[in-house]
């Protein structure tokens, strides 16, 4: 089992500088989700974590391999159902943070950009969205997601 990286920000509550808006929306033993911090991405978008310090798939325990297309598609479902939007596009890097995480962000059809070009607009050159709207939107999320259950 790996251990936490205490200089990780998804590892440590002291780190982590930017808790998610209205909190999380997971917080499970495996994973843990929430809105993305609202100045760095769009109103919707969900930031889903792996409560365990590890880079990628190649490095899931079988828990964490089984759970993660389930709770990555909840997530996904009650986005589009919150937001409206057409789609869910899932970015990762772990370029920042050398942790699991996946960016869920929605995109709607009467958008500009697409694909790469929308991603990199949005999260990297975007002014994100107000903290209100974040929190208002993870109240819907939550709600969105105690449905299905």
């Amino acid at each position: 089992m790996n251990t936490p990286d205490p200089t990780c920000w998804f590892c440590s509550d002291e780190v982590r500088t930017d808790p998610p808006p209205g909190g999380f929306l997971v917080d499970g033993e495996t994973w843990r989700a929430g809105h993305a911090p609202a100045s760095y991405a769009p109103v919707g978008t969900v930031i889903l974590e792996s409560r365990r310090h590890v880079l990628d798939q190649a490095e899931f325990d079988d828990v964490e391999s089984r759970t993660c297309a389930a709770v990555t598609g909840r997530l996904v479902d009650a986005v589009r159902r919150t937001t409206g939007c057409d789609r869910v596009y899932q970015w990762a890097t772990m370029d920042g943070f050398p942790h699991f995480h996946v960016w869920l962000v929605p995109w709607s059809a009467t958008d500009d950009l697409r694909g790469p070009r929308f991603l990199a607009d949005r999260l990297v050159h975007g002014t994100g969205c107000s903290s209100a709207d974040a929190e208002a939107c993870a109240a819907a999320l939550r709600d969105a997601l105690a449905v299905q259950r």
